[in-house]
């Protein structure tokens, strides 16, 4: 089944442990390589409250012929002490995982689906993106002896509301941690467990990669091909010197030279890992900073044409706001959608206008930088950005007005996010909604993402994924 060998394999996909201290991350990544907790475990198992997991641990693992390297990772997303040293190993994490992810499992508890838990995944999606979630797998991890056997009735009749739109919104990918206190290496629950795993990981197709994975990757195979061109040069001087002046001398002087040689070698893998350090620096400081700012949560604000100011929860289909102003005249739009309302959604991928009406991802706003369009008695007036904060919230709401935008907190916004860049191809899209809304008004207002929202954001990652898969064809 699993084999754990010493060596990280570079060029080979990861396999990513995430999880909050205490849920179980390396006695899974023990199990799944056959090692023991109690004797040589590859995975150091925390007897406290307090994480052992505070380096990157890696190891192979094998399914079938396929071979992926295992990372336990920090326990960063619910550290108390991030410092300069944890942001050090998530570095180390990254440049494992420089050829991709090919699997996240997600180790939690069997118990209720709690704020922290949620919390958790936010920061793991800021990190290595929303789409992230269509390569994670939800592990549960201390379940008791009756639930591991029957994972089924453990389904049907533990999990509650919040794990089951979870476990949804991470395609519906999960399987339970066999406890080792109960079932013992040679038990058949625990290797069915196991194999229902393996069969979850093989059945997923394609590798997630990221820009700071690719950029990882890049610097390693720089540094490689660099590495490969001074050991030629070497293995020639040692060959010209053999026939001058013999082999004691020949030998003598490459060891020599392959001592300065490891030593530029190191110097130029620091600088590299300097790179991601200063790139991870600014993402996790979005992470774990400050959360003042507000951006399309229902307590954000808009103006109806009645000239009332009202919260974006208490938006009504047909409702008119206020969604443009044009040589000061106040335009307002109907809501003739409200795509969800729910939990456990990122908004740095909602478009805002900058000064040109074109629009970009909340997540560039520049400081200093960029302008976007603010309403000063009753005109629009370029201002520049002058704060940007990523945060989560456990609340959001996606509506659309027929205009496709919306003045939000005094800041012209659109409606859509996660979506080609074009306000026009946007508006295009959703034309035939905005039709069948003026037959039959839409009466959607829950989580779950209306059908023909969730059918463009389908077709939408789709194609992101083609894409990239076609690129990495390209690049190999």
């Amino acid at each position: 089944m699993a084999d754990n060998t010493p060596s990280l394999i570079i060029n080979a996909p990861a396999i990513l442990l995430v999880g909050k201290t205490g849920a179980g991350k390396s006695t899974l990544g023990n199990l799944m390589l056959g090692t023991s907790e109690n004797e040589n475990p590859t995975f150091l198992v925390s007897d406290s409250f307090s994480s052992a997991t505070k380096k990157c641990v890696s190891a192979t693992y094998n399914i079938g012929d396929e071979i992926y390297n295992i990372i336990d990772t920090p326990g960063v997303f619910d550290t108390d002490d991030l410092d300069e040293e944890i942001l050090k190993e998530i570095a180390l994490t990254i440049q494992k995982c420089a050829h991709g992810i090919k699997a996240i499992l997600l180790v939690f508890e069997a118990k209720r689906f709690t704020d922290e838990q949620r919390e958790m995944i936010d920061k793991i999606m800021l990190l290595l993106g929303e789409e992230a979630l269509q390569y994670m797998i939800s592990v549960f991890s201390h379940c008791n002896k009756k639930q591991t056997e029957n994972p089924e009735y453990f389904r049907k009749s533990c999990w509650n509301d919040p794990i089951k739109a979870f476990v949804n919104s991470a395609g519906g990918r999960w399987t339970i941690s066999p406890n080792p206190d109960y079932f013992p290496p040679d038990n058949t629950v625990r290797q069915e467990r196991l194999q229902d795993l393996e069969k979850i990981i093989k059945s997923m197709s394609g590798i997630y990669t990221t820009e700071i994975l690719n950029k990882a990757r890049k610097i390693q195979e720089e540094n490689a091909r660099i590495a490969r061109k001074i050991e030629n040069r070497r293995q020639r001087e040692h060959d010209e010197i053999l026939m001058r002046e013999g082999e004691e001398i020949a030998r003598a002087n490459y060891e020599m030279q392959k001592a300065d040689d490891e030593r530029i070698a190191n110097e130029n893998s620091n600088k590299g890992f300097q790179v991601l350090c200063q790139i991870l620096g600014s993402i996790t400081d979005a992470i774990f900073g400050d959360q003042r700012n507000r951006c399309f949560w229902p307590e954000t604000q808009v103006k109806l044409e009645s000239g009332r100011i009202i919260r974006m929860s208490e938006l009504q289909i047909g409702d008119r706001v206020l969604s443009n102003i044009r040589n000061g005249i106040a335009e307002f739009s109907d809501v003739y959608l409200i795509a969800h309302i729910g939990q456990l959604r990122l908004t740095t991928t909602h478009y805002v206008f900058d000064e040109n009406l074109s629009i970009t991802f909340a997540k560039n706003l520049r400081p200093g930088e960029t302008k976007i369009l603010v309403s000063v008695d009753n005109k629009l007036v370029p201002v520049f950005v002058d704060d940007v904060t990523n945060e989560w919230h456990d609340k959001y709401i996606n509506f659309y007005t027929r205009a496709g935008s919306v003045i939000a907190d005094g800041v012209l916004c659109s409606c859509y996010d996660h979506c080609p860049p074009s306000q026009t191809l946007m508006d295009l899209v959703f034309l035939p909604v905005r039709w069948w809304t003026r037959i039959i008004p839409s009466t959607h207002r829950e989580e779950r993402l209306h059908p023909y929202v969730q059918f463009l954001e389908t077709v939408y990652l789709s194609f992101i994924n083609a894409m990239k898969k076609s690129k990495r064809l390209i690049e190999s």
